[in-house]
């Protein structure tokens, strides 16, 4: 699969893209958590977590979105990006998979979420929301009399469940950012994310953990030169797990 994407090293020069074009694209010289992404950009940011996790910080039409939620994800993060998350899609409900969720959720209320966080996932997800949101619930309040109100507001603490994948299903869709995952052996769950840019263009980009199945085909039109997959070690990927860099993703 052709892909094309600017990688964001610490260093101020220019480099050019491998997609055929000689446009010049600015490389940044600052820390990835810190790259100026705007509303227009796909890019994807580096989780903090240390060992080799799937997990990824997808920005895209103004939405952020998080894939994967390992142990230590948040470090690494700055608590704005935490706090503006729009949803959550968690691979598996191994726990491997989901202990880094309570980190998003502690440090995102903290710093200002405004509302519930809403985390999709394999069958069973809305159980443990609810249990997890029931085992918090004391901790929270104790939090919210003895160390003040959060800037979020008391609410804003929730986890909310989101779409539970059983086979196939469509997770997250704002119109120009669609989310859709599948489900294999084991409830692991396989992504896809297509973003239609300003030029009306569709940029696809697939999430596959290990022992993830194979992708289910997208319901929007994206030539194959703009599709970039991402996915474990020795499978046929453009990227490999963990990403450690910020990366824009360009036609």
């Amino acid at each position: 699969m052709k892909w094309a994407v600017c990688l964001f090293l610490p260093l101020s020069l220019l480099a050019a893209c491998d997609s055929g074009s000689t446009e010049a694209i600015a490389v940044s010289a600052e820390p990835p958590a810190e790259v100026v992404i705007s509303s227009n950009d796909f890019a994807l940011v580096p989780c903090g977590a240390s060992q080799d996790a799937a997990c990824v910080l997808v920005f895209a039409g103004g939405k952020g979105l998080l894939f994967g939620a390992p142990a230590g994800l948040s470090n690494g993060i700055s608590e704005d990006r935490l706090a503006s998350l729009d949803s959550t899609f968690l691979f598996s409900l191994m726990p491997r998979d989901v202990e880094g969720l309570d980190e998003v959720r502690n440090r995102g209320w903290r710093a200002g979420r405004a509302d519930a966080l809403i985390v999709a996932g394999p069958e069973g997800v809305g159980d443990m929301i609810t249990a997890l949101n029931l085992a918090f619930e004391q901790p929270d309040a104790l939090s919210y009399v003895e160390e003040g109100a959060p800037r979020g507001g008391f609410n804003a603490a929730l986890l909310q469940a989101g779409v539970e994948v059983v086979s196939e299903a469509a997770a997250f869709d704002s119109g120009d950012l669609k989310v859709s995952g599948v489900s294999g052996p084991g409830s692991h769950l396989t992504y896809r994310i297509g973003y239609r840019d300003l030029a009306g263009n569709w940029h696809d980009l697939v999430l596959k953990p290990c022992s993830g199945p194979e992708p289910a085909a997208p319901n929007y039109d994206a030539e194959p030169r703009s599709v970039t997959v991402i996915a474990c070690d020795g499978e046929d990927a453009d990227l490999n797990w963990p990403i450690r860099d910020v990366i824009k993703i360009t036609k």
